[in-house]
Order: structure tokens, then C-alpha cells, then sequence
């Protein structure tokens, strides 16, 4: 997030996505010196996090209200809060999430977690914050570094855990944001292009 905005600064990269986390002010003040296209997606969660942000693309896109609108400077500021919101945890998002996970262990999981009240048995939303949770208890009390002799429960090394931090949505990266994303670089570039070209 914050290296990638540092990188545009630095004029490394040409464009950003910036996810987890904020700006600081030091390095919103060098992207105004020279703009470039940057998608910005907190997780709605993560209300402090999403609230600096909001303040980061605002002070942004007034510096382009100061220089009159002046190019695409500001219209180069995404801000999506909906793309890395939280996601369901069932069955069908498990299997596509975990390597080898099988329709029956996900239906297991996540009847254990629903049991247990860790999951909205209405929504399918976890309402436990499984970053914090005994979750791996609960669906392996006799091994505490697998689960079903499959799959790794150890904190930083679970796919497993980083599909449930995912669902949960407070602080993590998010593939979601990745198409949108280019595909608005995409178009900054085409409409930046034919702005140079039209008042050169």
C-alpha cells in the first residue's frame, strides 16, 4: 500500500493500488507535486483505516480543484469502498480459496463454526473475529497444527486462515480490487493521452 504510493513518488512506478493502509501526510504532499492514477480500496471494516483514507483522497482531489482541474490531475484518485468489503464464508468460497479443500470438509467447517455461533447462520457471515477466535480449536481440538491431517493451521502459514481473515475483512489484501483497478489505469491513460493530445 504505502511502498506502492512511495514508488509513484519516486517516479518508479506510474501508478498505485494502495490497500490496508493510509498515507502518511509526507507522502500525500509529494503525490501532489505529480499526480498519478492511484486506486485506493480499504477494507469498510476497518473504519479508522477507511477514514484516513477518505482524508488522503480528499486532500488529493482538492489540490486539483486548487489548480483549476488543471489535466487529469484531479480525476486520477479511486476511491472503492466496496470491493474488499466482507464476503460470505461458505461452502462454494472455501473451495475456491483453499488448495485441495473438498466440498465436504468446507460443508464440515463451516457447520462446526455455525454451531459454535461464529457464523450468521442467516447470512453466512462470520460475526467472531476469526483473526482472534479459537476457531482452530473448535474444528481440530486434537491437532493443533492441522486440520483433518490436510491442511496447516499455523498462524502465517495457512491458507485456510487467510480465506477466514479475508471473509472477515478488517486488515488484509484483496484480490477483488486487481481488475477494477486495471481496468481504470487503463482508462486514466487513454483519456490522460487524448487530453495531451487535444491542448498540445
Amino acid at each position: 500500500g504505502a511502498l506502492a504510493a512511495e514508488l509513484v513518488t519516486k517516479q518508479i512506478s506510474q501508478a498505485a493500488i494502495v490497500m490496508v493502509m493510509s498515507l502518511s501526510d509526507p507522502v500525500v504532499k509529494q503525490m501532489r507535486k505529480s499526480p498519478k492514477p492511484t486506486y485506493f480500496a480499504p477494507m469498510p471494516r476497518d473504519k479508522g483505516t477507511l477514514q484516513r483514507v477518505q482524508r488522503n483522497v480528499e486532500a488529493l482531489r482538492r489540490h486539483g480543484d486548487e489548480n483549476g482541474g488543471k489535466g487529469t490531475a484531479k480525476s486520477c484518485y479511486i476511491l472503492d469502498n466496496e470491493s474488499c468489503d466482507s464476503l460470505p464464508l461458505t461452502p462454494n468460497y472455501l473451495v475456491q480459496r483453499v488448495p485441495q479443500m473438498t466440498r465436504e470438509a468446507a460443508m464440515t467447517l463451516t457447520t462446526k463454526l455455525k454451531e459454535v455461533g461464529h457464523i450468521d447462520p442467516g447470512s453466512n457471515m462470520l460475526i467472531v473475529d476469526p483473526t482472534k477466535s479459537n476457531w482452530r480449536n473448535i474444528i481440530s481440538p486434537s491437532n493443533s497444527t492441522h486440520w483433518l491431517d490436510q491442511f496447516a493451521l499455523k498462524p502465517g502459514y495457512s491458507p485456510l486462515a487467510k480465506a477466514l481473515h479475508r471473509a472477515w475483512a478488517f486488515h488484509e489484501y484483496c484480490s477483488e480490487v486487481v481488475v477494477p483497478a486495471l481496468h481504470f489505469f487503463e482508462d486514466w491513460y487513454n483519456i490522460s493521452k487524448n487530453y495531451s493530445n487535444t491542448y498540445d
